[in-house]
């Protein structure tokens, strides 16, 4: 039972505004003002005030920026910032280039723009030019005597080199828009958990017929899968109706796009084979091994002999009408990612949520108010490893075939808390609160109880509210901003109209809480619950079902005998640096494209290579060829050039590009290896390509090596300006 003061705190907890890390809070106002305090960016100006926001087909209008109300505002058109306008589009399809121009005052200093400096904002491949939006990219003229010299660059580094050499009037609009551009964020794909639950609660509703028969037969080879006598959560006994499903009947399991660290790569794999893909031969076709009807002898080591290849006859069947061939494997990292793992770097510190503060409150008795309590949340570390997780593969789901390797859309089935996020539980914050303070009470350890000349006996009595003396200074005041509207007045294509307003950002006011007085601050050890595992407090609302597992969607790809262009792709990936693999906000200019590029990730997520146990341990019985496996995120289809508009092969070009950039030659360049699907991903599935949006992919990194000179990279942008007719020659 908690005390007033902290039934008080609860209450106070549950309204308190957000926190930052400094102690203060802010929240956010709808802006009700008459008059909006807006900023004009004009589309032409005066040499003392100019401000060309794009380059008119024709010369547009003069016109003076005047305040308008916040009612106004809301009848404005919104301005898509990641397209051009539509008039200097000129009629095609083209959505990205540089249509602005930084004003220079003519007899301005000489700007540096080549090399890092100056440095404006930066996404994580640390490129120099990035800009949040299309509007903000520049044509500029580092001479400004120079009408034949230009280049581009962006608004953030514009306007530092500008304010280098101190030529601040003739830009007032571009830099006051510089000023106010968003930073670069890393942009996650949509949640996999809430994907994961979705079709889950679909399949617990739906027609039978998709469990998997209890009386399955399940034949296991090189070493025992999880059974009914072990702690694994993928026993059978733990699962509830209509669990486990027959793999690849639900069309509901979400592809994961998540990035998943080291420790959350299962050690061990349990590969479900039915049709015996793994032995992978030179056929496109996978051929079947010649059939002696004895299926049970998978237990043992050898396997029949191929016959010449052949198209599957059983590539239709029924997963439930072929025996469950399982295979183990184990996984197998690059040295240093191994070494890291072994070493304990991802499970170093424990993980802390944000501190929560409950606020102080002055209760009008004149008497002060009681302390501030900051409560650090620090978590229980999570598991160090995932022992197993499970692969389903069928080669009705083959995705593509090349001359190395064959790949297959797989289910892929872990431990929960590998996928599904963890939740928390306020109340449980709340009573572990109230535990720490009434111990803080008994030993007399506050702040404001030495005020009062209090003994260790006395400091605490219960249900009361305990209250600073007077003489303590504590306060709470507020602080208000006012973000005003920002609009931007564009030329009409036509002469003689007045430009157009858009707005690109509503004005706002954000109130900021500060308390200044003593503080009381508790580490608090509060778990993470899983409720669809039963494991979970009273206060949190479990599920019908307790799931101990989760499945999603992956690219399983395979590889021929004595072919090492699985293994060397593999250690490449693990090679990446970071922002290959992530989404970022905005666009970048790279040479030799002239125009914005979007930076989704290049290369597709990695989820471990793994090889068989039985070519990990030792024995004198010779054993059969088992492919590796590489798990991959599932990033769509090959591209067709002929089918993508102008900004989508320059996007596929700048992918090369961007591998460039971070020191690595493809060395197969194709569009076989650029692979497409809707996006963004940031979006839950059913909301992606609804305005035409891809996502492109780079894949296949068997032959891909560490450049070596720039021979190998003017080849490869040879290469990739014929296969997308882009580069230097595009507006």
């Amino acid at each position: 039972m908690m005390c007033g003061f902290l039934n008080h705190a609860a209450e106070e907890a549950a309204r308190a505004p957000k926190q930052d890390d400094n102690g203060t809070s802010t929240e956010h106002v709808a802006d009700e003002a008459d008059k909006a305090n807006l900023i004009h960016i004009d589309s032409k100006g005066s040499a003392k005030n100019a401000s060309e926001l794009v380059a008119p087909v024709a010369a547009a209008p003069q016109s003076k920026s005047k305040p308008i109300s916040s009612a106004d505002v809301l009848k404005l058109s919104v301005l898509d910032v990641h397209c051009a306008p539509a008039h200097l589009r000129g009629g095609s399809n083209k959505r990205r280039f540089i249509f602005r121009w930084w004003p220079r005052n003519p007899d301005g200093s000489s700007l540096s723009l080549v090399g890092p400096s100056p440095a404006g904002k930066m996404a994580g491949n640390w490129l120099p030019i990035w800009g949040a939006t299309l509007y903000d990219f520049y044509h500029i003229r580092p001479m400004p005597g120079n009408q034949h010299a230009e280049t581009q660059t962006s608004g953030s580094r514009a306007a530092a080199a500008v304010r280098d050499v101190g030529e601040l009037g003739c830009a007032t609009g571009e830099l006051e828009w510089a000023d106010e551009e968003d930073e670069p964020v890393v942009v996650e794909p949509s949640d996999i958990g809430i994907e994961i639950e979705r079709a889950e609660a679909a399949e617990a509703g739906s027609v039978s017929g998709k469990s998997m028969p209890p009386t399955a037969q399940t034949v296991i080879g090189c070493a025992a899968a999880a059974d009914e006598h072990s702690d694994s959560v993928f026993r059978r006994s733990k699962y509830p109706a209509p669990w486990p499903l027959i793999p690849f009947t639900s069309e509901e399991t979400p592809t994961i796009h998540q990035k998943l660290e080291l420790h959350l790569l299962p050690q061990k794999l349990f590969v479900h084979d039915p049709w015996k893909l793994l032995f992978v031969n030179g056929s496109e076709s996978q051929t079947e091994p010649e059939a002696n009807g004895d299926e049970e002898k998978e237990e043992g080591i050898e396997e029949p002999k191929h016959k010449e290849p052949k198209k599957r006859q059983d590539a239709g069947a029924k997963w439930t009408a072929k025996k469950d061939i399982v295979r183990v494997y184990n996984l197998q990292l690059s040295k240093a990612n191994a070494a890291f793992l072994k070493s304990g770097g991802m499970r170093a510190e424990p993980a802390k949520l944000p501190s929560v503060t409950i606020e102080a409150k002055d209760d009008g008795s004149g008497s002060g108010i009681t302390p501030e309590i900051v409560a650090q949340v620090v978590t229980a570390p999570g598991p160090h490893v995932v022992p197993e997780g499970h692969l389903y593969i069928s080669p009705a789901h083959k995705i593509g075939v090349g001359n190395h390797s064959v790949v297959y859309e797989a289910e892929w089935e872990l431990p929960r808390p590998a996928l599904v996020p963890s939740e928390f539980c306020m109340e449980c914050l709340m009573k572990d609160v109230a535990e720490k303070m009434q111990g803080r009470h008994m030993r007399g350890e506050f702040p404001y109880e030495t005020c009062h000349g209090a003994s260790q006996s006395s400091a605490y009595r219960a249900g009361e509210i305990p209250k600073m003396d007077p003489s303590v200074a504590a306060s709470i005041c507020w602080s208000e901003q006012f973000i005003p509207a920002m609009t931007v007045l564009l030329p009409h294509p036509e002469e003689d109209h007045e430009p157009e307003q858009y707005v690109t950002r509503p004005s706002k006011f954000i109130r900021t809480r500060h308390y200044e007085g003593p503080k009381v601050e508790l580490d608090l050890d509060v778990k993470w619950q899983i409720t669809a595992s039963g494991k979970s407090c009273a206060h949190l609302t479990a599920p019908a079902q307790e799931l101990h597992t989760a499945k999603v969607r992956v690219a399983a790809k395979l590889s021929l005998e004595h072919d090492r262009h699985l293994g060397r792709e593999a250690e490449q990936y693990q090679s990446f640096p970071q922002h290959l693999s992530e989404h970022w906000s905005g666009y970048n200019i790279l040479p030799p494209l002239q125009n914005p590029v979007p930076l989704s990730a290049v290369v597709p997520q990695f989820y471990g290579y793994y090889v068989p146990a039985t070519q990990t341990e030792s024995s004198g019985t010779k054993v059969p060829y088992l492919s590796p496996i590489m798990l991959l995120e599932n990033c769509g289809n090959p591209v067709d050039p002929e089918t993508l508009d102008e900004d989508d092969m320059e996007e596929c070009s700048s992918l090369i590009h961007r591998l460039h950039e971070a020191g690595y030659a493809h060395n197969s360049i194709a569009a076989r290896n650029i692979v497409v699907q809707p996006g963004p991903l940031s979006e839950l599935p059913e909301k992606r390509g609804r305005d035409g949006t891809k996502s492109f992919r780079l894949i296949d990194f068997g032959r891909t090596e560490r450049m070596e000179s720039s021979r190998e990279r003017r080849g490869e942008e040879r290469e990739t300006q014929i296969l997308f007719h882009s580069g230097p020659s595009k507006r």
